[in-house]
């Protein structure tokens, strides 16, 4: 209960903090940085996002790679906690602090021990959430877990999709260059 008693101030300079990391993750591969003690996950950080790829991938009956057989928690880790500034992370574990006891109140739960049905229905709940905090913490972490699966070349071949044709055609890269304007 300590934890939900955060300040509505500090909360929302914790989730504009995650926003701007949202923000952030196209150019994710750019900034993706050197894995250190304070970017990696922690425990709940760990099984929260286990349960968020459990819930936001459902792949049974599909011809899509069961996320569980592949390394998305150290591609999220690794690809996209790494990379980012020591405040902004910071700041994300604050909002996966708060969005596992945020469940508390409508399912009496931690998210992590919720079924997989009311995690959904959590989910669904904050994201459809009239409160910006709640729909940024859930869409934002749905998206790095979805991110992060889709970011595993091995997730391609069931969408017939062979990886970006700039590697197949050595296409040299041009870094930052400004696009052609008409």
């Amino acid at each position: 209960m300590k934890d939900l008693m955060i300040s509505r101030r500090h909360f929302i300079k914790k989730t504009a903090m995650i926003a701007a990391a949202i923000t952030a993750l196209p150019v994710v591969n750019a900034v993706a940085g050197v894995l250190t003690d304070e970017s990696r996950m922690d425990d709940l950080e760990r099984a929260v996002f286990a349960k968020m790829l459990k819930i936001a991938l459902p792949t049974e009956g599909s011809t899509l790679i069961d996320p569980a057989t592949l390394p998305v928690l150290p591609t999220i880790e690794g690809a996209l906690l790494a990379g980012m500034e020591p405040h902004i992370r910071q700041g994300l574990r604050g909002g996966i602090n708060y969005f596992n006891e945020g469940a508390i109140k409508a399912f009496g739960d931690r998210f992590v021990n919720l079924s997989d049905v009311d995690a959904v229905r959590f989910v669904d709940q904050w994201s459809a959430s009239a409160a910006p905090p709640e729909r940024a913490l859930s869409m934002g972490l749905k998206k790095l877990t979805v991110l992060a699966y889709w970011a595993i070349p091995n997730t391609w071949g069931p969408l017939g999709y062979d990886g970006p044709v700039s590697d197949k055609w050595n296409l040299p890269s041009l870094g930052n260059t400004p696009e052609p304007k008409i």
